[in-house]
C-alpha cells in the first residue's frame, strides 16, 4: 500500500529554555550589612549546575514590587522587622494571597525572635523555614539554600508536569475531532507548537505519495498552499535533518535528539512524520509528552481512515441510487456527477465552508430520488405530458423527501431537503409548496441552478440539448424569477469553471 509522508519543519527564534539561567534569590532586609554578608556567603554557590542571581530589597514595599516584576524568584530571605514591627509577616500574606504565589520558598530571618515566636509564626504564616540571623553561618546558609532550592525545583517540576498534561489533554481533544487528513495536519501543527511553547515560528509541511526514497519529491504543504504544488527533494535536506527523518522511518518510532525531533505516526495505509528543529534542549518532560501525544495522533489517524471509508461508502451509495433513478429517466449517470460538482462549486462561491459544500456535493445526486414512484409510462414518455401526468410528476419532490427524511445520516437529511426544495422558485411559483425567496433552503436554491443548467445542456428523450448562448439567456431572464439572483450572478460570473466540470464529465 502506498505510504504518505508529511514533514513538518519549524525554524524557531532563539529562546532560552531556562535550564541554564541562575536561580533568582530575593534578600529582603533593612540592614545593608545583612545584604553584604549574604552576597559574600553565596558568591560561589551553585545548585544543579546553576548559579544564583540575587535581588535586594530594603523594605516590604520594595520586595513586593520586585516579586511582581520577577515572578520566578525561587527563595525569599525575609526579615520580620523593617519599616514596621511586622512588615515581613504582612509581606508573607501578600505573596501568598495577593500574588497567589505558592511556589516561591519563604525563609523568615529575624534578629529579634521574641517579637516573632517561632511556633506561632510557623503555624499562622505560610513560610518554609524560620531562622534567627545569628544561627545563619556560612555553612548553615549553604545547607539552607541547598534544601530549599531542591524543594523549589521539585515544586516547579510538578507544576510543569501538570501544565504539560493539561496542554496535552487540550491538544489531543482538538486533534481527535478532526475528520480529514489536511485538517488533522493543520491542527496538529498548531497544537504541537503550543505544547512545546514554540510560538513565533515559520512552519511548512511536505507530503509525498509512494515509497520513501532519497530522491523522492516532497510536495510542500502549508495553509497558503493546501494543494502542495511545489516540491523539494528529500536528498536536498541537510545531512542531520535527512538522517533523523530516515531513522524515524526505518525504526518506525519517534526519534529525539538534543534540539530536534521527529514524531512518527502511522496506520495501516499511511505514515505521517512531524519534524521540528528548535533552539532549545528537549527535556525529559517534553519527550514524555510528545510520546503520549504521538499515541493519541495514531488513534486519530485510524479514526480519520475509518471516517473517510464510511464517507466514501456513503458517497458511493448515493451516486449508485442517483444513477438508478436517472437511468429510469433515460438520463446518464454522469448527470448526477455533474450536478454534484456544480452544486459544490456554487456552494463554495456563495460562502459556505468546505465541509458543508462537500456534504451538498455528496447529497445532491439524490435530488430526484422521488422519481422511483413515478410510472415508467410517464417518466419516459417522449412527447408532451398531459396536465394529469404533469401533476403526477410534480409529486416526486415530496415522495423523495418522505423516502429520505427518516434517516439519521446527515447526508440523507441534506438529501431530503434538496429533494423537497429543488423545484421551488424564487418568485414562489415552484412546487411542491410554492415557497418564495429565502424561505427556500439554500441547498434547494443551489441545486436548482445546477439541475437546470445540466438538464438544458443535455439531450433528453423529450428534447434536444440547448446551445450555450440560449442557456445563458434563460438564466439571465429567470434571475429573481426562477432562480436566486445572487446565486445566478455567481454562476454566470464563474461560468468557465462550470463548463470545465461539464467537459470533464461529458457523456
Amino acid at each position: 500500500m502506498m505510504d504518505e509522508l508529511i514533514l513538518k519543519e519549524e525554524e524557531t527564534i532563539p529562546k532560552n529554555d531556562g535550564r541554564n539561567l541562575p536561580w533568582e534569590i530575593l534578600v529582603v532586609d533593612d540592614e545593608e550589612g545583612v545584604h553584604q554578608v549574604t552576597t559574600l556567603a553565596l558568591k560561589n554557590f551553585t545548585f544543579d549546575n546553576r548559579g544564583l542571581k540575587l535581588f535586594h530589597a530594603y523594605s516590604a514595599a520594595e520586595a513586593l514590587e520586585c516579586l511582581v516584576k520577577h515572578p520566578n524568584i525561587a527563595i525569599v530571605l525575609l526579615d520580620v522587622v523593617m519599616e514596621s514591627e511586622h512588615a515581613g509577616l504582612a509581606l508573607v500574606k501578600k505573596i501568598r494571597e495577593d500574588l497567589n504565589n505558592t511556589n516561591t520558598r519563604i525563609v523568615l530571618r529575624t534578629g529579634q525572635p521574641g517579637q516573632a515566636p517561632e511556633r506561632e509564626i510557623i503555624q499562622n504564616y505560610d513560610i518554609n523555614d524560620y531562622k534567627t540571623k545569628t544561627e545563619l553561618t556560612a555553612n548553615k546558609l549553604f545547607t539552607l539554600m541547598y534544601a530549599t532550592l531542591r524543594s523549589y525545583r521539585d515544586i516547579i517540576t510538578l507544576e510543569k508536569n501538570r501544565k504539560g498534561l493539561e496542554k496535552l489533554i487540550v491538544a489531543s481533544r482538538g486533534i481527535s475531532s478532526r475528520g480529514a487528513l489536511a485538517e488533522f495536519i493543520g491542527v496538529t501543527v498548531e497544537q504541537l507548537a503550543d505544547l512545546l511553547n514554540i510560538d513565533e515560528t515559520t512552519i511548512f509541511s511536505c507530503k509525498v505519495t509512494g515509497y520513501i526514497l532519497l530522491e523522492h519529491c516532497l510536495e510542500v504543504y502549508s495553509p497558503e498552499n493546501p494543494l502542495g504544488l511545489s516540491c523539494i527533494n528529500i536528498s536536498d535536506l541537510a545531512d542531520g535533518k535527512r538522517d533523523i527523518i530516515l531513522s524515524a522511518i526505518t525504526e518506525q518510532k519517534n526519534v529525539f535528539e538534543k534540539d530536534r525531533f521527529v514524531m512518527y505516526c502511522s496506520n495501516s495505509s499511511q505514515i505521517v512524520l512531524f519534524f521540528a528543529q528548535m533552539n532549545q534542549t528537549l527535556s525529559d518532560l517534553d519527550i514524555h509528552l510528545l510520546n503520549i501525544f504521538t499515541e493519541n495522533l495514531i488513534v486519530t489517524l485510524e479514526n480519520i481512515q475509518l471516517n473517510e471509508t464510511i464517507i466514501e461508502s456513503q458517497k458511493e451509495m448515493v451516486y449508485r441510487l442517483g444513477e438508478v433513478v436517472e437511468s429510469r429517466s433515460k438520463e446518464t449517470g454522469n448527470h448526477v456527477k455533474r450536478m454534484a460538482h456544480y452544486s459544490e462549486l456554487l456552494a463554495l462561491l456563495v460562502g459556505l465552508d468546505k465541509t458543508e459544500a462537500e456534504m451538498i456535493k455528496t447529497a445532491s445526486p439524490m435530488h430526484d430520488i422521488g422519481k422511483i414512484a413515478i410510472p415508467d409510462a410517464i417518466l419516459t414518455k417522449p412527447g408532451k405530458l398531459t396536465p394529469e401526468e404533469w401533476d403526477i410528476v410534480k409529486t416526486h419532490p415530496k415522495r423523495g423527501f418522505e423516502i429520505l427524511e427518516q434517516s439519521s445520516l446527515v447526508v440523507m437529511s441534506i438529501s431530503a431537503i434538496i429533494a423537497l426544495t429543488h423545484h421551488e422558485k424564487w418568485n414562489g411559483r415552484g412546487y411542491p409548496k410554492g415557497l418564495k425567496g429565502t424561505d427556500i433552503h439554500i441547498y434547494g436554491r443551489i441545486t436548482a441552478i445546477a439541475d437546470v443548467f445540466d438538464a438544458l445542456g443535455s439531450e433528453r428523450c423529450y428534447k434536444e440539448a440547448w446551445p450555450l448562448d440560449k442557456i445563458i439567456a434563460l438564466f439571465k431572464s429567470e434571475t429573481s424569477k426562477h432562480f436566486d439572483p445572487l446565486l445566478t450572478d455567481l454562476f454566470l460570473d464563474n461560468l468557465d469553471n462550470f463548463l470545465e466540470i461539464r467537459d470533464k464529465f461529458a457523456d
